[in-house]
């Protein structure tokens, strides 16, 4: 996340989205605690129960695997090809063009 971006106050939410927000920011690489916790940290507010069941779910996969399905390297399995997974891939795709504008 860049200086510049204002991290959004987490104060109100539930320990299970505390907790997941923990988790997608502390994944083990770097490359994934900058995609999926970024997406997660300012994306979680909308979440669903549902959602959040599938972004437990998705952070069980090794990183290097969800790594390798967000970026279009490797076919993205159907069990983890959900609604919330679609969103972090346009999430990243928007972020990658404001990237490139900038």
């Amino acid at each position: 996340m860049s200086t510049s971006e204002k991290r959004p106050d987490h104060s109100s939410l539930s320990p299970r989205k505390r907790q997941a927000i923990f988790r997608a920011t502390h994944r083990g690489t770097r490359e994934m605690d900058i995609l999926l916790g970024g997406f997660v940290e300012h994306m979680i507010h909308g979440f669903s129960d549902a959602d959040m069941d599938d972004l437990e779910y998705l952070m069980e996969a090794p990183d290097w695997d969800i790594y390798k399905w967000v970026t279009g390297t490797l076919p993205v399995p159907g069990n983890y090809d959900t609604s919330l997974f679609q969103r972090w891939v346009a999430y990243q795709m928007r972020k990658s063009k404001q990237q490139h504008i900038l």
